[in-house]
């Protein structure tokens, strides 16, 4: 007869990956989520057109103002904010977050990335030449969604093993969305006040980012990445006023972005010396000579 004390409840073994594997797979869920509706949110944008212009008119300081958004920009507009609020609930289920248990302040950096790529696959699809292009870019959209999710969830922490993998992944990802835009807006030749307002945007989006990892002041960091918005934004008005080829002018736009923000990190990380300041200067004048080369018509 076997002895009732020599059995061992079942109840008592747990395994120690409990508490992470829902963690992984909910994560994983909502990348999922995430990207099919931002590829289905854009797949309508190619179809369906809103009636009209919408206008939306204000006094500021005593003037009449007057915003036009075309159809296009609204569905930028709501492409971006789905965009960011899937960043915002696949980033919450990270345990540093879940155990900290941190508000808003903590997480809107998580957002700049996942809105400038919808922003972009907004602007840069519709001008594939044939519905396979655009099916094939949809595609490529949740593609690059998935992997920019999986690259946020790698660097919350810093100290975690895939956190310089993430980092050079967001990092490559927006200087070559940077790239695409400028190229893009320069050589449409859109309006200044549309394209300097998109690249601004854009461009501060994309900042963000690239400063996120530099400082825990999240102040700063926006501090810092308006500067840049604004002056992308100041530039491609400018150079809207000189003839030169799409390709010259983007690569000008990337250079200005490039500069600007690595002083920026310098600046957040308190190691801008008059010695770093030669060395972009020397930077800077090398890149103009090989754009002056490469672009055509500078």
């Amino acid at each position: 007869m076997q002895n009732p004390h020599s059995i061992q409840p079942h109840s008592h073994f747990t395994p120690t990956t409990r508490h992470e594997q829902p963690s992984d797979s909910e994560f994983r869920g909502r990348v999922s989520v995430v990207a099919w509706a931002v590829v289905a949110a854009t797949a309508v944008s190619l179809f369906v057109r809103l009636p009209g212009i919408f206008v939306i008119d204000f006094n500021a300081f005593g003037s009449p103002i007057s915003l036009q958004f075309s159809d296009s920009q609204v569905m930028a507009i709501f492409l971006a904010l789905l965009a960011a609020s899937g960043a915002e609930s696949a980033i919450r289920v990270h345990p540093h977050f879940r155990r900290k248990s941190a508000g808003f302040w903590a997480t809107w950096s998580y957002w700049a990335l996942p809105a400038a790529l919808s922003i972009l696959a907004v602007v840069l699809i519709p001008q594939l030449p044939t519905q396979i292009t655009q099916a094939i870019g949809l595609l490529v959209q949740g593609g690059l969604v998935s992997v920019v999710m999986f690259a946020l969830y790698a660097t919350v922490d810093a100290g975690a093993p895939g956190f310089r993998r993430g980092r050079l992944v967001l990092n490559v990802l927006a200087y070559a969305s940077a790239l695409a835009l400028f190229l893009l807006v320069y050589q449409t030749r859109t309006r200044s006040l549309l394209s300097g307002s998109l690249v601004a945007l854009t461009a501060t989006l994309l900042a963000v980012e690239l400063l996120r990892s530099t400082t825990e002041r999240r102040e700063l960091v926006l501090s810092h990445a308006l500067v840049v918005g604004m002056v992308l934004g100041e530039s491609t008005w400018a150079l809207n006023y000189w003839p030169l080829p799409g390709l010259t002018g983007g690569l000008l736009l990337l250079l200005i972005f490039y500069l600007i923000v690595s002083l920026a990190q310098h600046g957040l990380q308190n190691h801008l010396t008059r010695r770093v300041l030669i060395e972009f200067a020397v930077f800077a004048v090398f890149a103009l000579l090989l754009i002056a080369v490469v672009g055509p018509g500078f």
